[in-house]
């Protein structure tokens, strides 16, 4: 498992989305920014802790990703995101076809 630097936020008001990629907030709500998607070409240190502008996240409640705005929201620190390894997911082969192939295609292309 891959892990990146994020920042972790809690929801201080009621965010109702306007578009299909926001997030809805409810107070309390936990959100995590991963530190790479926070950079923007204005961005300076210290800037997260008092974000004016939209930031991309993950609501932990709605297990979501979207947009919220950052005035919405309080900082409450540093934290490690850990990228999940896909399970592989046992799938059985389709069975074997009956019959003569309709065509030999090999035969067809020389």
């Amino acid at each position: 498992m891959a892990s990146v630097d994020g920042l972790q936020y809690r929801a201080l008001y009621e965010y109702k989305k306007d578009r299909e990629e926001d997030l809805s907030l409810c107070p309390g709500d936990l959100l995590t920014v991963s530190r790479a998607g926070h950079a923007c070409v204005d961005y300076k240190e210290g800037d997260e802790r008092n974000p004016q502008g939209w930031l991309n996240g993950f609501n932990e409640r709605t297990k979501e990703w979207g947009d919220f705005p950052g005035t919405y929201v309080e900082y409450l620190g540093p934290v490690r995101i850990v990228a999940a390894t896909p399970k592989s997911r046992p799938r059985p082969l389709p069975p074997m076809p009956t019959g003569a192939p309709s065509s030999n295609l090999w035969d067809d292309l020389y």
